[in-house]
């Protein structure tokens, strides 16, 4: 199954000359060879070379970017564009780095609202030395009574007010909840869903548009959105695809999350989703312990974490997807949650025929605990593995929260980017905002310093899933690499890249300075002449 690339109605008429760039184009990537010029007309590259002057005449418009790196423009493979936007706008709690910091951040937030509605993400408890969640009675003490949702860093769990536990009636009978209120499992759902409806059409539209400026600024021209009934809204997805389809920005693709048992196949469709795939749990997240294993976790050892489905939903759910022509995906982190996963993909398999799930490209988003036997079974089936990077510069450090939950044997095979690309698996990277920051080139550095070695990959390779792998992770072909005929989606960044050598990331992280999709220019520094 694959699709055609359909440019979007704001794609550029003009004729645009680059010149003066190292171009990564793929026949020479970082190379002293690589093109220096480039002439986009209308959204498509039209001619790659070396010498500009023959297309002086042929452009309305020259740019001379002065040695510029010019890049494919990056696809961010997993987000939540509204939560994104909310976390941009207001209470960012990822750096903090107490107990003590957050609460205090928390309630002057909650002084900035003036009693409205407060949303906040990002704690993470096993950064602080308090080692503790905040719980209900010191957010209402810091917050005055408000209605309040702040969401863990893996958003599997959250701590809420007391006021949003009365908007909440009957939460307190729900799997999940606890008095202090920290809330997981269905609790947890039940929680954000009350949280999401306070979200008016105005702030929704001001948080996704915030979401695509700011992917914009960092040189990402698609977004895949993981929208579902749950994590977010019907609404919501179709507000954001209006959105995309409307302005120039980062291009959209949109997955919806729901069985099709329960109607998922048919609303996917009306709402002008690709699959009924993405955030479709299977299970929940390492750090609140709510991903599914076969063994309990090493520091809560009464607990296995949560099963939100069986093989038998799966392989209903991915044989109707098959039948109706889309992608079908599953969000799936622990081991016991893929074992459950691999055996509904067996199950598909062997009704629909394996040409045919290969033709689907069914994703698994995360695929944090991957055995040998799971990487051979996607393989053999063509699935693709969506997973971030960074999930393992956050917490795959010796001491951190993966050896903290599961303890050092599990903890180093966690993450297994590289064992998966040497299967022949479709890769593609992404941020899962706003669980990581959307910033490719960090996530381009964390697969290539991935804390186990045999993990790494290496710059190319890294760049390729978070670029072309994107746009065939959404099953359109043809898109992603900076050729003649293909559409012109690129960003130009200010990097030193001398004799042909790659950048050095540790030292000199790229910063953008104009990102372009089909030939419109979406994001500008200031910083280059010519528009």
């Amino acid at each position: 199954m694959s699709r055609e690339f359909a440019p979007p109605t704001w794609q550029a008429r003009r004729r645009l000359l680059i010149t003066g760039a190292v171009i990564y184009a793929p026949q020479s990537r970082f190379s002293v060879v690589a093109p220096t010029s480039m002439l986009i007309d209308g959204g498509t590259i039209a001619w790659l070379g070396n010498d500009p002057d023959q297309h002086l005449a042929d452009a309305d418009t020259v740019v001379d970017v002065a040695g510029a790196l010019v890049m494919p423009g990056f696809v961010d493979a997993h987000i939540h564009a509204t939560s994104s936007g909310i976390t941009l706008l207001g209470l960012d709690l990822s750096r903090t780095s107490s107990l003590a910091e957050a609460l205090a951040l928390i309630s002057q937030a909650a002084k900035d609202a003036r009693g409205g509605v407060l949303l906040g993400h990002g704690w993470d408890e096993t950064r602080w030395p308090e080692e503790r969640a905040p719980t209900r009675i010191e957010i209402d003490r810091a917050t005055w009574g408000s209605v309040v949702y702040l969401s863990r860093i893996d958003v599997h769990s959250a701590v809420v007010s007391s006021a949003l536990l009365a908007a909440a009636p009957g939460i307190e009978k729900v799997l999940g909840f606890r008095g202090d209120g920290l809330l997981s499992r269905n609790a947890h759902h039940l929680a954000r869903e009350v949280a999401l409806d306070s979200i008016g059409t105005g702030r929704r539209e001001a948080a996704q548009r915030t979401t695509r400026s700011h992917a914009a600024a960092n040189g990402i021209v698609s977004l895949h959105e993981m929208a579902g009934p749950t994590i977010s809204s019907a609404e919501d997805l179709r507000a954001l695809l209006a959105l995309a389809a409307a302005e120039p920005g980062p291009l959209v693709t949109g997955y919806w999350g729901e069985l099709a048992s329960k109607g998922g196949i048919e609303r996917a469709k009306e709402l002008g989703a690709i699959g009924a795939a993405g955030d479709l749990f299977i299970d929940g997240a390492i750090g609140s312990r709510t991903a599914c294993l076969r063994e309990h976790y090493a520091d809560e050892t009464d607990n296995d974490g949560a099963q939100y489905l069986s093989a038998a939903d799966i392989e209903d759910h991915v044989v109707r997807a098959t039948e109706a022509g889309l992608q079908a995906g599953f969000h799936v982190i622990g081991d016991r949650a893929t074992d459950l996963v691999m055996a509904g993909m067996a199950a598909a398999a062997r009704r629909c025929g394996e040409p045919a799930m290969r033709a689907a490209a069914h994703r698994l988003e995360h695929a944090e605990m991957l055995d040998d036997e799971h990487i051979a079974r996607m393989s053999r089936l063509g699935m693709i593995a969506s997973m971030q990077s960074m999930f393992d510069a956050l917490w795959g450090s010796p001491g951190g929260m993966y050896e903290q939950r599961l303890g050092p044997k599990r903890a180093a095979r966690m993450n297994r980017l590289a064992d998966v690309c040497a299967a022949g698996i479709l890769l593609a990277l992404g941020s899962d905002s706003p669980v990581t920051v959307m910033n490719p080139w960090l996530a381009v550095r964390a697969a290539m310093h991935h804390h186990q070695v045999a993990q790494r990959m290496s710059i190319n390779a890294a760049i390729d899933s978070h670029t072309v792998a994107g746009w065939r992770a959404a099953t359109i072909l043809g898109v992603g690499q900076l050729v003649v005929g293909a559409p012109a989606h690129l960003a130009i960044w200010d990097c030193l890249v001398a004799d042909g050598k790659a950048p050095d990331l540790n030292s000199d992280e790229p910063r953008c300075l104009r990102t372009i999709v089909s030939g419109t220019t979406i994001f500008d520094s200031g910083v280059l002449a010519g528009k």
